[in-house]
C-alpha cells in the first residue's frame, strides 16, 4: 500500500510540475547590456537557456544552471529568453523583455507607459463646437499621439482628428454625444485611450457639461422645460431671437421650422 502511495506521489509531483510555466516567475536584473535571469522560488536547475534578440541574433545560452548571464554589448531593446525543464516530461516556454529605458520588463504585464485616467478634453461657449485633448495631468510624455474624435447629434455623426477640433455644425441647444480615441506610443509601446461623454450645454456656466443619467448637478428635466421646450426662438447658429423670422429657418422647442 505505502509503494502505491509513494508511485501516486511521483506522478502527482510530475503532473504538478508539468502544469507549472516556469516563465511567470521568470526576473530580470541588471542594466540594457549586461542582465541575470532567474526563476524564482525554484531551487533547481534549469536544463537549458537560450536568449535571442528581436533580429535573430544568439546573445547568451547556459545549460544545467540557476542563473542565466546575458552580454547585451549592442544595446538591443527587445530580447526573448526560453527555457527548458521538466523531470521525465520536457516543458518550454519563453518570455520576450523589453528595456524602458529604466529596467528590463516582461512584455505584455509590464506596467503601462501612460494612464488613460490623466486624460481628459476641453470645450468652450463659443459659436459651433470647439473640442481640444488635456493632456496637462499625464503621467510620461510620450514620443508620439494621435487623437481622433467623432462627435454626434441629432442623428448624424462627425469625425474629426487631431489635439483641437472644431464641429461647426453643432448648436447649443444640441445633445451630444462625444467620443475620443487616443493612441499613445513611448518606446515602441501603444496604449490606447477611448472615452464617450453625453454632452448638454448650462447656460448658467455658459459651457457644456456631461449629461450624467447617475446624478449630474444640473438638473436636466428643469433644463428640459426652460431650455428645450419653455418656447423660446432661436436662429440657426443658437442665437435667441425676440420674434419669429419670415423666409428664414429658425429653431422653436428643439424643432425646425420656416415661416414664409
Amino acid at each position: 500500500m505505502k509503494r502505491i502511495l509513494l508511485a501516486l506521489l511521483v506522478m502527482l509531483g510530475l503532473q504538478t510540475q508539468a502544469q507549472i510555466n516556469l516563465c511567470d516567475s521568470m526576473t530580470a536584473t541588471g542594466s540594457q547590456t549586461q542582465l541575470t535571469l532567474q526563476v524564482s522560488n525554484v531551487n533547481t536547475f534549469i536544463d537549458y537557456w537560450c536568449t535571442n534578440s528581436n533580429c535573430g541574433s544568439l546573445l547568451a545560452e547556459d545549460s544545467m544552471s540557476l542563473t542565466h548571464t546575458v552580454y547585451n554589448s549592442q544595446g538591443f531593446d527587445t530580447i526573448t529568453t526560453c527555457i527548458t525543464w521538466g523531470m521525465g516530461v520536457t516543458n518550454t516556454c519563453c518570455v520576450t523583455w523589453i528595456w524602458d529605458a529604466n529596467m528590463w520588463l516582461k512584455m505584455g504585464i509590464q506596467q503601462p507607459y501612460f494612464c488613460c485616467d490623466s486624460i481628459t478634453y476641453w470645450t468652450d461657449h463659443s459659436q459651433g463646437f470647439n473640442i481640444g485633448l488635456d493632456t496637462t495631468n499625464i503621467i510620461h510624455t510620450p514620443d508620439s499621439l494621435e487623437v481622433s474624435w467623432q462627435i454626434c447629434t441629432n442623428g448624424q455623426c462627425y469625425g474629426g482628428d487631431g489635439m483641437y477640433d472644431y464641429f461647426p455644425q453643432v448648436m447649443i441647444t444640441d445633445t451630444l454625444k462625444v467620443c475620443y480615441d487616443v493612441m499613445l506610443w513611448e518606446m515602441g509601446v501603444l496604449e490606447v485611450c477611448t472615452n464617450c461623454d453625453s454632452l448638454i450645454f448650462d447656460q448658467g456656466i455658459n459651457n457644456w457639461v456631461v449629461f450624467n443619467n447617475q446624478g449630474n448637478p444640473v438638473s436636466i428635466n428643469e433644463f428640459i422645460i426652460e431650455r428645450f421646450n419653455d418656447g423660446k426662438i432661436y436662429d440657426v447658429m443658437g442665437r435667441e431671437l425676440l420674434y419669429i423670422p419670415r423666409g428664414t429657418m429658425y429653431i422653436q422647442n428643439r424643432k425646425l421650422y420656416i415661416r414664409k
